[in-house]
């Protein structure tokens, strides 16, 4: 049962990542007008950014003091690190974030929407990597330390082998671009999200609309 509006505290939610979860064409925007109006979202997400890009944008959020935080990297990160890395510096940003007094929330990376011959979705593959590689460490990040973890690549694979191509191609924000998200896309990925909050942190479920 959800509580009456007037006798909830007031929250805020910070979002960090990269241009998947952005305001240009990330799921940020849609994830936003889901909650009720106690709920303030700050997103400190970045085109083009890896966890180092944005490490001393994390600190000015800290100072915000917001309630939770959610982390989503990846995209970039692993065009230019490895997943021990990788693994090294979300640590430093879930130290960071609980000593600043929120709560971190860890999610693996959005999929691109790449599809195989057989109409599943084929993971793209980089310096030997994928995105699974770095789903599996942020994970492994999360449950070292005892933090709320939403394995998004993986949901966001099962979403799209389900509903398939030809809908998927609606959800992109041009013809070509499998990774950004149209309006539609950047709804259905927060919906997502926000679903997967609801088991991950059930106390946030009370500030949903």
């Amino acid at each position: 049962m959800k509580f009456d509006q007037a006798q909830q505290k007031t929250l805020s939610i910070g979002l960090i990542g990269d241009s998947t979860v952005a305001s240009t064409y990330g799921w940020g925007p849609a994830f936003s007008p889901q909650f009720n109006g106690k709920v303030k979202v700050l997103n400190y997400a970045k085109n083009g950014a890896t966890l180092d890009c944005l490490s001393k944008k994390l600190d000015v959020l800290i100072k915000h003091k917001p309630d939770y935080i959610l982390i989503q990297f990846g995209h970039n990160d692993m065009k230019v690190y490895d997943t021990q890395a990788y693994s090294k510096k979300l640590q430093d940003y879930v130290d960071r974030i609980t000593r600043g007094g929120s709560t971190a929330i860890v999610l693996s990376s959005v999929t691109r929407r790449n599809f195989d011959e057989k109409g599943k979705i084929s993971p793209r593959v980089i310096n030997d990597r994928t995105l699974n590689d770095y789903a599996q460490a942020a994970q492994a990040v999360a449950k070292g330390s005892k933090v709320p973890f939403i394995d998004l690549n993986s949901v966001s694979i099962k979403h799209h082998n389900s509903i398939g191509a030809s809908a998927s191609a609606a959800y992109n924000f041009t013809e070509t671009d499998k990774t950004h998200f149209s309006k539609k896309g950047a709804k259905a990925i927060a919906d997502i999200v926000i679903n997967e909050l609801k088991t991950a942190v059930p106390a946030l479920g009370d500030y949903l609309k």
